[in-house]
């Protein structure tokens, strides 16, 4: 019988070529190779690679069935790989020529798999760096596309990329373009959808343009959805509020979601831990039916043992009296174990503002009982500080400011603010503060501020002044911080004034003010904002209202003043992100009102007096040069509305644009607000992000005039910090 080695010719000068040439090549990227291949079983497209072996079981020619099914094994190797008719027609020249070597099948498929994933490889690499100009996801019905785009990594750029010639769209990247397949099987597990799968999918490149367009389909499938739950576990507190958790979040129907479940978890093991048992766990079972597509889900709980707050412990101090940490502290020894209580106590600490650093944690590991020893590790400020800031503004021109600070002043863990200002709006303005913390209780304090204040307002174009007032005085607040977002405070200001007129106008107009006059007055303000980061907000809200009331009962003995008004303002601001790292939207309105009592000639403070237009009013009129006027010198009004519309987006790293739509106006009598006379700006803008806040310029359009007090269509302005 003859042997197998005896058939087989010597090899010729192609397989010397393949032996010589390609087969090294091959070596080298034989780790990638497996990378490839295990990507391909992944994807799930391995329809050629199953076939090959069913057709080699039944002793077909090996070569023969390569050769025939190269169009497929391209289709299952590169997913929307555009293989050229010359390459197929050659590869199939040289898997027939080679045919005589069939006798030994496998050095034949570890040759043929290897040399098309290295030709794979190169036309794949080919369409790598190519720029994403399209990605569409079709069958996409049951859940949100937004959220499943967020978790891909292939994108295109945004809208306005095509109008920045200088931007390119994102690069496409074929590994990543696989991974973003199996990432959307993911997402739909995660969302129910157990059974969902990828239909299709294609890369149309552009070799010409070097661009790509990709299109993937989807098929949900019929989801999986929450028959039951049930709370699994010995002993477990709380029963009935920890159903009522549960109940919120998940309900028979619903549709079995991973994040769901684990916010549910989350939520258990939080309650739990905010009421004495720290050391409870949660562990999350799910039992899935496939037949008919339902689940129940287990939450298996360990409460632990129940615990209390043991003793404090204050480390760090030196200056400052470890009390005046204690006193902040929203729990005692003794007192049932509460999670949330310790987060709150360093937010207390904090806000007291005279440490850099604090910490506070729950020494569980030093536990001995089912008392719980707490330690606090702050390291102190310095006692004093004092910085000094200039800039420019094409309002206020120059400005400089000096700000003193000494901590713990006279102790109790006071502080002590002086500052100074200088600007061509504000020649003169020095105030200090006195912060007492703990003012009846921890989150109350009390402010004594004096202050004397010299303001000249002005025309903007040319820098005329239209008066000057000149005001010494002082004011006592007390202040309460609800949460972090949420606080109010109650305040008595009194104040002597003196108003100096700078124009024949504003002269005529002042012979019906007193040229000096006594202010005393009740205020009260609530604030919440939950605007995140602070100097410029992409997310969150801005909520404000303020009341101040002048009359007789906010005179007291000799206090006596000459107004008697009631001015209220309201305003609101909304921030939101429009695209992922793209666009911001912003929002803003303001309603004001005026309203003078017991005075016949409805008389009220020039600097209690509502003015809009400026660099953070409506940005198309000068500052306060819209509403009520003589000849040009505006006076100010009694009612105010507002509002603006901004879109905010980023340019180059830390350069940004806006496009914003202002509007509003001022009356001169109370709680007047007459919608034909709105005010409209338009306009644009270009920020660059610094860690104070954005440079910004704006350059604002008035969409129609209110002569005769402003011809000037365009205003443009130069300033620090968002305009709202």
């Amino acid at each position: 019988m003859k042997s197998i080695s005896s058939s087989i010719p010597k090899p010729g000068k192609s397989a010397w070529i393949i032996r010589c040439v390609i087969f090294p090549i091959i070596t080298f990227r034989l780790a990638w190779a497996s990378t490839v291949v295990w990507r391909i079983a992944s994807v799930g497209r391995s329809s050629f690679f199953s076939t090959l072996i069913k057709r080699l079981n039944r002793g077909e020619n090996c070569a023969i069935i390569l050769a025939s099914n190269i169009n497929d094994a391209a289709h299952d190797c590169g997913p929307g790989l555009a293989i050229s008719n010359t390459l197929i027609a050659i590869l199939k020249w040289i898997l027939m020529q080679h045919s005589r070597i069939d006798q030994n099948p496998a050095r034949l498929v570890i040759f043929v798999s290897c040399l098309f994933v290295f030709i794979f490889a190169a036309f794949a690499a080919a369409q790598d760096n190519y720029e994403i100009k399209k990605f569409k996801i079709e069958g996409v019905h049951r859940v949100s596309k937004e959220a499943l785009r967020e978790g891909l990594a292939t994108r295109t750029g945004p809208w306005y990329n095509r109008f920045l010639f200088w931007r390119r769209d994102p690069l496409f990247s074929t590994e990543e373009f696989q991974r973003d397949l199996r990432r959307i099987i993911e997402f739909y597990q995660r969302e129910g959808f157990f059974h969902a799968r990828i239909a299709s999918h294609e890369i149309d490149a552009d070799d010409k343009k070097q661009h790509v367009r990709l299109r993937v389909k989807i098929e949900e499938e019929q989801p999986t959805q929450i028959l039951d739950f049930q709370l699994a576990g010995t002993e477990v507190p709380r029963v009935d509020q920890l159903f009522r958790i549960v109940k919120s979040n998940l309900k028979p129907g619903d549709r079995l979601r991973a994040f769901v479940l684990r916010n549910t978890q989350i939520a258990l093991a939080v309650d739990l831990t905010n009421h004495g048992f720290p050391f409870a766990s949660v562990e999350t079972q799910v039992k899935r039916d496939e037949a008919t597509h339902t689940a129940v889900v287990i939450f298996r709980i360990k409460p632990g043992p129940a615990c209390v707050f043991g003793d404090v412990q204050v480390t760090g101090t030196s200056r400052i009296s470890p009390r005046a940490v204690r006193d902040e502290l929203p729990f005692e020894p003794g007192q049932v174990f509460n999670q949330s209580k310790l987060v709150e106590a360093q937010q207390r600490v904090y806000r007291l503002e005279l440490f850099q650093y604090v910490s506070i944690r729950a020494a569980t590991a030093e536990q001995k009982s089912s008392e719980i020893p707490i330690e606090i590790r702050v390291r102190e400020a310095p006692a004093r500080t004092l910085k000094i800031g200039v800039g420019y503004g094409t309002e206020d021109l120059f400005r400089g400011t000096i700000n003193f600070r000494r901590r713990n002043f006279l102790g109790g863990a006071r502080r002590l603010d002086i500052e100074t200002k200088y600007s061509d709006i504000e020649p003169g303005r020095v105030q200090a503060r006195i912060f007492q913390p703990h003012f009846f209780d921890a989150k109350t304090g009390l402010i004594i501020s004096p202050f004397y204040l010299r303001r000249d307002e002005k025309t903007f174009r040319p820098r005329e002044k239209i008066y000057s007032l000149r005001s010494f005085g002082g004011e006592l607040v007390a202040q309460r911080q609800f949460n972090l977002q949420t606080n109010a405070f109650v305040r008595y200001r009194l104040e002597d004034a003196k108003v100096i007129p700078g124009t024949a106008q504003f002269d005529s107009l002042r012979m019906q003010i007193p040229r000096t006059y006594r202010k005393a007055s009740w205020g009260f303000g609530i604030l919440y904002n939950s605007g995140q980061p602070l100097f410029s907000p992409t997310r969150g809200r801005y909520y404000a209202l303020q009341v101040d009331y002048s009359g007789p009962l906010s005179e007291f003995y000799s206090f006596r003043t000459e107004f008697h008004y009631i001015k209220t303002t309201l305003e609101g601001r909304m921030y939101r992100e429009a695209a992922p790292s793209a666009v911001v939207m912003a929002y803003r309105l303001k309603l004001g009102s005026l309203e003078v009592l017991d005075d016949p000639l409805n008389l009220a403070p020039l600097e209690e007096r509502f003015y809009s237009g400026g660099s953070s009013s409506v940005r198309g009129w000068q500052r306060s040069k819209l509403g009520p006027h003589i000849d040009e010198t505006p006076i100010g009004g009694q009612s105010l509305l507002e509002g603006s519309v901004e879109a905010r987006f980023k340019l180059y790293k830390s350069f940004g644009a806006a496009l914003f739509v202002d509007f509003g106006n001022v009356w001169a009598t109370s709680l007047t607000y007459k919608l034909e006379e709105i005010r409209f700006a338009t306009g644009w803008g270009l920020r660059y992000d610094t860690p104070i806040g954005p440079i910004r310029i704006d350059a604002a359009r008035k969409n129609n005039l209110a002569a005769p007090i402003d011809k000037r269509r365009w205003e443009f302005y130069l300033s620090v910090g968002q305009a709202f």
